[in-house]
């Protein structure tokens, strides 16, 4: 077997990896439902369901309820966004 190489420009090389990481969300969010339980926010956010409870008591997320006592919601959208604005 015979190692085949092909020389390319970097520049060429730069426009593919930004092409490729510019369709990246598209993949990830066809894998991760746009309304999300507390399990699988914690799951998405690959944290503890206490910690998207902690973070939803004192107002990092945004969430939403019918009403009290009723499931609790969130957006993926804005679990990024939310996540994006706790970033040191």
């Amino acid at each position: 077997m015979s190692d085949l190489s092909l020389p390319m420009p970097d520049a060429l090389v730069e426009q593919i990896v930004e092409l490729v990481m510019s369709r990246l969300p598209d993949l990830t969010a066809r894998q991760w439902p746009e309304w999300m339980s507390v399990e699988t926010a914690a799951r998405y956010l690959d944290v503890s369901e206490e910690r998207v409870r902690k973070l939803k008591d004192r107002g990092a997320l945004t969430c939403y309820q019918e009403g009290p006592g009723c499931r609790v919601f969130f957006r993926r959208t804005e679990l990024d966004q939310a996540m994006g604005a706790l970033r040191t």
